[in-house]
């Protein structure tokens, strides 16, 4: 078919009278089809109309044109707002997409157009059809009225008093000037009410019919009863009746402004299933289609558009009772997708459970959280949830092996040492790392870096079958930390998914073009609402779960103003809580495009003020070589001491600056001490002791491969920034079985016989573990260790080297910078060395066998020593 080409047919205001018997003639070439009220519901309602080419339709008087389209919304009826330019135009109500029904004037089948003016400038102009009644109205033709109230949440709308909310607007259907709204959604009580005009509160009426008059109360006896409010516009007195009530008394007592904080059941301004005990709010982002649908409870209800503020593209309806514990699947499409929101699921499946995560409560109620003055104050101890406690060795009950409340249970032992958290609390870290609890893909053994659901605990780790129970056992693991004095960390992986299947049947935007994580499904938080699903989801476990901060595996993947944005938010609504944020500032061994914008050592500056800091792997690998080769650096007496130097200073920027750095990998990258996170081993590649034995060391624990490993960790625990430690290191814990160190390199998915902690290896490496302990008792009784500021180190510290050997002398007063109280060598040698001290006193503190208390002043070889100022 031969199409005319489109030409523009804008109007002005004072042309708009006379063509308007032009556009009466030209509305004779529509077909004029008598039809008749359908009793099917519509699956789909348009406003063809004179104005379709305006707004991009391929022609006027498309009932089939896209951009024509109204969505039904919670009330049912049909609405959309479409922006026209100035003049006088004609339009109908077309039901789905086509002439065959169609509606004109006060609702007649195939009556006459509908005219409206729209004045100079263009307008918004809003149409809703009322499916029950036929009527189209426009609000340039009549006023937007608006039942606004504190029950609009109970009947869909994002919030109570929401005058733009257009489910409680009231329509004028037969221009008499009576604008009506009934719905049987709002439940028995007492409410209150007003009438906004035009969608906000710059005009608005009260008791009496007084311009910001009084809210007037008034009472729905029953649930499902009917209520149905009136406006007149003459009067602009708003009545109310409900079942078989009337209209409360204008001398009732006024209530608050509509503009104050509202009061009794709300939705939160979030996505997924926001529970209540009245009813559930159900919320998805679609952007794509609006076929948006969930089933709950047998029935499949339609999900119209909302407007929400911070989110965009997101479909609600609000399903009336209490849900709790019920199963529900979003539809998009037709086809079951999962809720990305979703605070509990039925394992297995893509359907959530309607819970308030908020509204549990651990057992007992919440403990105090652990106080910290400053984040370079922490020792972080990684561990993974299974490896912990599986083994029996762990003294753990068998029921709690590997399970979250196995990682808390007190009083166990092995051969006479102790274990678990008792064994937390004697080491002296003060803060864990928990490798991924939320929802997984793999089953255990398995680490779990393949999330399904971001904002639900991994059920494999639970002992609890009940949706309430596994939320409070999640919690009670937490509180039963901070009540040792142990701050949580959560492990968060929301660089990738298990899959792209995970989220794309709801969008492909949730997934980068080319994939950075090398995973094959990188997320894009380029996407405005997937960097905001992040933001919320970490918001909910500081929310809902009293965690005290996270690890971001694969940083790098990330935007760095988004990871800026999610830090800063955090921090600035949870002041109270010293939030620690960081992650591995690299992503998946992949060419990014984005590379400039994303986390990297060089942006690091950028996200100072949000308190987010990074893995160092540049002082790792100075310290010990690469993380799989047989290569040791600085621990073995080899490598490059000025790499040294500039990691136990913190990595800190050569000049002080929140600007971004030209190079992403300069080493030299931190505006803050608290943003270097100093590390020799983590979960991944070899552990410590695998890669000391692994690169030829022998003598074993007693030997010089076991002072490689003290050495190691003095120099982290000893450095400015934050040490982190992962567990088992402190006693030798080795991935080795049968010789094997390939399974070692890379044991995500190993069995319990690689990754399992081995409680026997604490009493057999007595002394390495006195040493860790030694030195993180060390670390947190001296200040100098810990200073806090790129100020601060770059005065009171001072470094200097002789061949291989650094010794660094430290102040911890700010106002004496050079009065240096705190002198630390780092001696890789084979040899006894003699550091230059200065004037005063010296005690030495920590030596290559832990701590100490003597006058001598040497330095052993292959040793950390740490001398104090008497």
């Amino acid at each position: 078919m031969h199409h005319a080409p489109r030409h523009s047919r804008r109007r002005t205001a004072a042309a708009a009278a006379a063509s308007t018997v032009t556009a009466a003639l030209a509305l004779s070439l529509v077909p004029f089809l008598q039809s008749t009220a359908s009793a099917a519901s519509p699956t789909a309602v348009s406003v063809p109309g004179t104005f379709n080419s305006e707004i991009g339709c391929s022609g006027d008087w498309a009932p089939d044109c896209a951009q024509a389209q109204l969505t039904q919304r919670a009330d049912g009826k049909w609405s959309v707002t479409l922006n026209l330019p100035a003049g006088t135009w004609a339009y109908k109500a077309a039901i789905n997409k086509s002439w065959t029904e169609n509606y004109g004037a006060q609702g007649a089948a195939g009556g006459a157009d509908i005219t409206l003016t729209v004045p100079a400038g263009g307008k918004a102009v809003t149409f809703v059809y009322d499916p029950a009644t036929h009527s189209i109205t426009d609000n340039a033709n009549s006023r937007v009225v608006t039942a606004a109230g504190d029950f609009q949440s109970e009947i869909g709308c994002p919030g109570d008093w929401a005058p733009d909310c257009l489910t409680s607007s009231m329509d004028d259907t037969d221009g008499d000037g009576t604008y009506t709204f009934s719905t049987t959604a709002i439940p028995a009580g007492t409410w209150q009410v007003k009438a906004a005009l035009d969608k906000s509160w710059t005009e608005n009426y009260g008791q009496n019919g007084t311009a910001g008059g009084a809210n007037i109360g008034f009472t729905v006896p029953a649930a499902g009863a009917t209520t149905t409010f009136s406006w007149n516009i003459g009067t602009h007195v708003l009545t109310v009746q409900s079942g078989t009530g009337t209209t409360p008394s204008p001398s009732a007592s006024p209530s608050p402004s509509p503009t104050a904080t509202p009061t009794g059941p709300t939705a939160a301004n979030t996505l997924g299933a926001l529970h209540t005990g009245a009813a559930t709010t159900f919320r998805i982002w679609s952007p794509d289609s609006s076929d948006v649908k969930v089933a709950v409870g047998g029935t499949t209800y339609p999900m119209i558009p909302v407007t929400l503020n911070g989110y965009t593209g997101v479909y609600q309806t609000v399903v009336s009772g209490d849900l709790r514990n019920q199963t529900y699947q979003f539809k998009i499409r037709g086809n079951d997708v999962r809720d990305p929101y979703a605070q509990m699921v039925n394992p297995g499946t893509t359907q959530g459970v309607v819970i308030g995560s908020g509204a549990v409560q651990p057992t007992g109620g919440w403990a105090t959280r652990p106080a910290r003055a400053n984040r370079e104050d922490s020792v972080v101890y990684e561990l993974d949830v299974r490896d912990f406690t599986i083994d029996p060795t762990s003294g753990v009950d068998a029921a709690k092996r590997g399970k979250f409340l196995g990682l808390v249970q007190g009083g166990t032992t092995y051969n006479g040492v102790r274990t678990g958290i008792d064994h937390l609390k004697e080491l002296g870290v003060t803060d864990v790392q928990i490798m991924p609890s939320f929802d997984f893909n793999s089953t255990v053994p398995n680490w779990g870096y393949d999330p399904l659901n971001y904002n639900v605990p991994e059920e494999q780790f639970s002992q609890a079958t009940s949706p309430e129970g596994r939320i409070r056992e999640y919690q009670d693991m937490v509180n039963e930390f901070h009540k040792a004095g142990i701050r949580v960390i959560m492990d968060v992986v929301y660089n990738h998914t298990a899959g792209k299947g995970v989220f794309d049947g709801i969008t492909g935007k949730y997934y980068n073009s080319t994939d950075l994580s090398g995973t094959g499904n990188s997320i894009d938080d380029g996407n405005p609402m997937v960097s905001r699903m992040i933001r919320d989801s970490l918001e909910h476990w500081v929310k809902d779960y009293n965690v005290d901060g996270f690890r971001f595996d694969l940083l790098g993947v990330h935007y760095a103003a988004n990871v800026a944005d999610w830090g800063s938010y955090l921090n600035a609504t949870y002041p109270d809580r010293q939030l620690q944020i960081y992650g591995e500032p690299w992503s998946g061994g992949v060419n990014d495009p984005g590379e400039a914008q994303k986390a990297r050592y060089g942006t690091v500056p950028t996200l100072a003020a949000a308190h987010v800091g990074v893995f160092n792997g540049a002082y790792r690998d100075a310290i010990k070589g690469g993380t799989q080769d047989n290569v040791m650096n600085y621990m073995n007496g080899g490598g490059d001491p000025s790499a040294v130097i500039r990691g136990l200073r913190g990595s800190l920027l050569a000049t002080k600056s929140t600007n971004a750095l030209s190079d992403p990998w300069n080493p030299a990258f931190a505006y803050d001490p608290e943003q270097s996170v100093n590390y020799v081993s983590v979960h991944d590649d070899l552990s410590l002791w695998d890669k000391i034995t692994y690169s030829g060391a022998g003598g074993g624990a007693t030997g010089r491969a076991g002072q490689i490993d003290r050495f190691a960790t003095g120099m982290v625990l000893t450095s400015q920034g934050v040490p982190f430690i992962t567990e088992g290191d402190e006693f030798l814990r080795t991935k080795v079985v049968g010789g094997n160190y390939e399974s070692a390199k890379n044991s995500y998915n190993s069995g319990d016989d690689v990754n399992a902690v081995h409680w026997g290896d604490k009493a057999a490496n007595a002394a390495t573990f006195k040493y860790y302990k030694d030195a993180i008792a060390l670390r947190k009784s001296t200040p100098a260790l810990r200073l806090t500021s790129w100020d601060a180190v770059n005065n009171q510290l001072s470094s200097q080297n002789s061949g291989s050997v650094i010794t660094t002398r430290i102040s911890s007063n700010p106002a004496a910078p050079t009065a240096y109280d705190t002198v630390v060598v780092f001696n890789p040698t084979n040899s006894t060395q003699s550091p230059a001290l200065p004037a005063g006193t010296w005690t030495k503190v920590l030596d290559t066998n832990g701590a100490t208390s003597s006058s001598d002043t040497t330095s052993g070889p292959l040793a950390v020593t740490v001398f104090k100022k008497n």
